[in-house]
């Protein structure tokens, strides 16, 4: 990764918890876990993954890692992501937008590149969704969400999912 790239983000990162109000570490942890699926372009694949909410840094930035496998266009790839997220909004309909970092692990399989073994790659993400649902009241979270890659990593990826 290019050093501009990681700066970027380390400031970024830094200003969103800035910005919002500090809580206890105590709401660190597993706090649910989910399934998505969806399709990336550039490599063009279909994708599938899971996904942890691992809690919250602050009140409304939460720690959201995940694991996807693409398939498709001569490529495999299996990118574990670490993102935080800024909840905009504690009401029912929750816009969200953050970022994070991912190591991709790709594999060709037709083409350039064909037979050249396992490539590992850092890869910088920019998130943006909205999910919906209560797990607290017994119901299941709901989410769309477009990520854009910057690096060796899909230039857009477009997922739904469900939380459990």
């Amino acid at each position: 990764m290019k050093p501009s790239l990681a700066l970027a983000l380390l400031v970024a990162v830094a200003c969103l918890l800035a910005i919002t109000e500090p809580v206890g570490a105590q709401d660190l942890g597993i706090k649910s876990w989910g399934l998505r699926g969806g399709l990336s372009i550039n490599p063009d694949q279909g994708t599938g993954g899971v996904f942890v909410n691992a809690g919250h840094f602050s009140r409304r930035v939460r720690f959201q890692p995940s694991f996807d496998l693409g398939f498709g266009n001569g490529v495999r790839l299996l990118a574990l992501n670490l993102d935080a997220f800024y909840i905009f909004s504690p009401h029912p309909w929750r816009p969200y937008a953050g970022g994070g970092l991912g190591i991709n692990f790709i594999d060709v399989t037709e083409g350039v590149g064909e037979g050249t073994g396992l490539d590992v790659e850092a890869a910088l993400h920019i998130v943006g969704g909205i999910e919906w649902g209560d797990l607290r009241a017994g119901f299941r979270r709901y989410l769309v969400e477009a990520r854009l890659g910057v690096g060796d990593t899909p230039d857009l990826k477009l997922t739904a999912g469900i939380a459990f």
